[in-house]
């Protein structure tokens, strides 16, 4: 840890010479005489010590706030036995000023009542030389003005100092807390992007991935065989391609309103379709009476319909997807046969993610995992507090 520098280092290069010139221009104004002489028969020489303490207060006046006023003071004071001088009341106020703006706040609040009671002796000392009331009011209104009037402006440049440094520090801190909601927009950006990319794209090239390999492994298959495989993969590769170019032209289109994919369940079946053209054995059945849901809850379904078929058709095999419409929720069920070990695709984990996060943001829950030898993923999506209180329609 290190050391706070040295007082002489703290010394501010425009203080000194405030105090250089403040020093040689009541220097000439003191040899000129202008000062009280109380004291005739003491040498000049003696009247510039005072003012010589003021001035170095000014040297100290940011370096060292408190040494400054203590500087000030004893020289003011000294000067109030020998003869004031104009030039040492005018740099005295500035120690006075010094403390206000940079001195210890509990000091500032102990200053001013001090200061006052000074005036007020020295107005009762004046009386009791044998002033009038007119002089002792004249004297206390001066010594007011002159001694009050730097610390209350040395508060008032404070106050306004610490309320900018405020506004400034709440400048940064609305700047930094844009940054932060432009870098998490950015972030959700792209988790939507990524999410979107691998439910549209990933399927299709899994499917390709899986009829290419079964077409390499496979010696005996027929000229029919293999150009009904070719057409699936041709197929898979258009499909995938044409849902890449759709969203690299809503992304390029920047169009707030519009919906990176706009699936219904109603198009379900036509997914199976397309599952069961690659090889995968799917059963698909709706259950409980069908309405009319928000897009997000049926958007999501299709995902996660969508993702379990994909799954099934890397790591399994003849799978049955249900769709079941039940008060207040959707509850989406894939299960799939097991596969052997050796025909499944590799796969990174991230659809079975996007899948969840789907489902959460709309307040509901997935659970996907083994169940009697086989795999099931369940998924509930909450429909809307207005959808569950919606009474059955009358046959």
């Amino acid at each position: 840890m290190t050391s706070p520098p040295g007082l002489l280092r703290r010394v501010r290069r425009g203080d000194l010479i405030a105090a250089a010139v403040l020093f040689a221009v009541g220097a000439v104004l003191i040899g000129l005489g202008s000062f009280e002489p109380y004291m005739r028969d003491l040498p000049i020489g003696y009247r510039y010590l005072p003012f010589g303490l003021a001035c170095l207060g000014v040297v100290v006046r940011r370096a060292s706030p408190s040494l400054s006023l203590a500087l000030g003071t004893v020289g003011f004071s000294t000067e109030i036995a020998i003869g004031v001088s104009f030039a040492t009341i005018c740099v005295y106020t500035d120690n006075l000023y010094a403390y206000a703006r940079y001195g210890p706040r509990r000091g500032v609040r102990v200053l001013a009542p001090a200061i006052v009671a000074g005036v007020l002796a020295l107005g009762g000392l004046t009386y009791l030389e044998g002033a009038d009331t007119v002089s002792v009011v004249t004297t206390l209104a001066i010594l007011a003005v002159v001694l009050l009037s730097p610390i209350a402006t040395g508060v008032i440049v404070r106050q306004a100092h610490d309320r900018a440094e405020l506004e400034r520090e709440r400048a940064e801190q609305a700047v930094r807390l844009a940054d932060v909601r432009r870098r998490e927009a950015v972030l959700r950006e792209r988790t939507v992007m990524a999410r979107e990319l691998h439910d549209t794209v990933a399927n299709s090239l899994s499917a390709i991935a899986l009829q290419s390999t079964a077409l390499q492994s496979r010696r005996d298959l027929d000229p029919e065989t293999v150009r009904t495989s070719i057409a699936a993969i041709r197929a898979s590769s258009v499909d995938g391609l044409a849902e890449l170019r759709r969203i690299i032209g809503i992304l390029r289109a920047g169009d707030e309103g519009e919906e990176l994919a706009s699936f219904r369940i109603d198009q379900i079946p036509e997914l199976a379709e397309r599952m069961r053209a690659v090889g995968l054995q799917v059963d698909f059945r709706v259950e409980g009476e069908q309405r009319d849901l928000p897009g997000e809850v049926e958007l999501t379904a299709y995902r996660v319909v969508q993702e379990a078929l994909t799954n099934a058709l890397k790591h399994g095999c003849d799978a049955e997807a249900t769709v079941a419409f039940a008060p207040g929720e959707l509850v989406v069920t894939v299960v799939n046969a097991l596969g052997r070990k050796e025909d499944t695709v590799p796969g990174a984990g991230s659809g079975l993610v996007g899948m969840t996060e789907r489902v959460r943001i709309l307040g509901g829950t997935v659970h996907a995992g083994p169940d009697g030898g086989k795999w099931a993923v369940r998924a509930r999506i909450p429909t809307g507090a207005a959808d569950a209180a919606r009474p059955p329609e009358p046959e």
